[in-house]
This record gives C-alpha cells, sequence and structure tokens, in this order.
C-alpha cells in the first residue's frame, strides 16, 4: 500500500483516537515506522486533537480540588498533600452551552467521516484488488492465446514437415514430434507427450547428421506451470534423424546418454 493511499483511508484517525482494531493499530505502526509522510500525517492529526481538547477543556472547579487533596491525605501514609487555599483556586473557563452543542456536533461529524472514510477506503481496496486479479487472468489467457496462435501457424505453415519421433523400446510409450521447415531449416518440437523428467534431469534435443548426433538444444517441457507444446530448435543445415534424449539437467551434453525417441525424416 502507498503511503498517500494510508493517509487518505482514514485508519490513521481512527489510531489517532483509539478506535482502530489491535490489527489495525499494528498496521499504522509499521507504517509509520516505514513511510515518514505517514508518520508526519499521525503526528499532525494527534497535534490537531490535543489542540482540541485543549481548547474546549474546562478546569475543575475549588471545591473539586479539595475532595481530591482530602481523599489523597487520608489514604497516603507520611507526610501530607498540602491542600490548595482558597486564593489559589484556578480560574474556571464557562463555555456556553451553544459551543457545546458545536462542539459535541463537530465529534460527531469526524467520527461519522472516519468511519465513511474507513468503509469507503476498503470498497475501494476490495474493487481494486479484484481488478487486478482480473487484469492478471486477461493477461495469462491473452499469452496463452498468443502462444497457441504462434504454435498453430508452425503446424499449418505448408513449408512444415512433420516427422514423428517414437519410445525405444524400454520406453515405449514415449513420443515426441517435430516440425522441420523446409524452406529455412527451422525445427520445433513437440515435447508434450514425453513422460516427465526426473527431479534433477531434462530432455536434449539432437539432429542426427551424416550419422553423427548433433545437439539442438536442451528442451523445456514446461513453462509457467504450463506444458511446452512447441519449443523452437537449434537450425541443422541438413538432417536425416532426429533424437530426444534424457541428460543431467544443465549445460548442453556432447553425446547423448540416454536416448528416448528417435525418428527418420
Amino acid at each position: 500500500m502507498e503511503a498517500q493511499d494510508i493517509i487518505s483511508s482514514g485508519l490513521l484517525e481512527l489510531y489517532a483516537v483509539g478506535a482502530s482494531s489491535p490489527e489495525e493499530s499494528r498496521d499504522v505502526e509499521g507504517w509509520v515506522k516505514r513511510y515518514p509522510e505517514v508518520a508526519t500525517e499521525l503526528a499532525y492529526i494527534q497535534d490537531g486533537i490535543e489542540a482540541y481538547v485543549q481548547t474546549h477543556a474546562i478546569a475543575p472547579g475549588y471545591s473539586v480540588k479539595e475532595k481530591v487533596f482530602i481523599r489523597i491525605n487520608s489514604s497516603t501514609a507520611g507526610a501530607p498533600v498540602v491542600a490548595m487555599k482558597e486564593k489559589d483556586t484556578a480560574k474556571v473557563y464557562a463555555i456556553s452551552p451553544t459551543w457545546k452543542y458545536a462542539a459535541a456536533a463537530s465529534i460527531i461529524l469526524l467520527i461519522g467521516s472516519l468511519i465513511f472514510n474507513y468503509t469507503y477506503y476498503n470498497r475501494y481496496k476490495s474493487v481494486n484488488d479484484d481488478l487486478q486479479v482480473a487484469q492478471t487472468e486477461l493477461k495469462e489467457q491473452k499469452e496463452l492465446a498468443d502462444a497457441m496462435h504462434k504454435d498453430m501457424g508452425v503446424m499449418v505453415n505448408k513449408n512444415a514437415m512433420p516427422v514423428s519421433l517414437k519410445g525405444m523400446p524400454d520406453v515405449p510409450d514415449a513420443a515426441a514430434r517435430i516440425y522441420w521447415m523446409q524452406d529455412t531449416h527451422e525445427v520445433y518440437v513437440d515435447p508434450s507427450n514425453l513422460p516427465e523428467a526426473p527431479n534433477g534431469m531434462q530432455y536434449q534435443f539432437w539432429g542426427i547428421v551424416d550419422g553423427v548426433p548433433v545437439s539442438g538444444g536442451m528442451i523445456n517441457t514446461l513453462k509457467d506451470g504450463r506444458k511446452v507444446h512447441l519449443q523452437q530448435m537449434k537450425s541443422f543445415g541438413k538432417a536425416q534423424a532426429f533424437a530426444v534424449s534424457l541428460e543431467k539437467a544443465g549445460p548442453e551434453k556432447t553425446a547423448p546418454t540416454k536416448v528416448y525417441v528417435v525418428g527418420k525424416i
């Protein structure tokens, strides 16, 4: 949450008058430490409330103070607390009923404003969170649609020659398909039917050129948690066959260790 959002949320006012929940109080105290402008705004609010209280405070009369000192003297052992003399009577500031009603109305308006701001802020935050989730989902769907459109463009290309790669005898269910572009010699592999690679292992693509395996790069079977359907590999000037091997994850190997699938053009 940004500092300006915190300032306009109404939480600082609730905290200042002691009306915030324990969780909200912890949030405010954390924000004060993190954002200097929030600390400044909270201090300003607290100073304003204190000034308001001081302005409208009513000093107690002499009789009240005298009763307080009598109570203290009667309950305190040792040296007695000296009560105020009559001539020390504090000045009493009287406030007319009109101003009392105005002050009460101001406090009610302040509390109402805090509640409104806090409610509005929570609604705004909820709607904003929903919007961000929707935007994220829309972005993911667009990326998925773009990837599918690109894959379809490769598969329906008139120059694309599909080649099926079949599993070796010890992994008969493994399979893959490549699309060999006859005009550009670009190579795309569809690894979606390969078994999931064990931890620490990764598939590597090979082109058989003049009877010698040449690395076409490491294959990524997953991207952003989704299966990869087409991945462009390194191009070969010419090739008689293609293969996929299972290797330790990391740099490309110079020769295949365990071949899973193979297919000829």
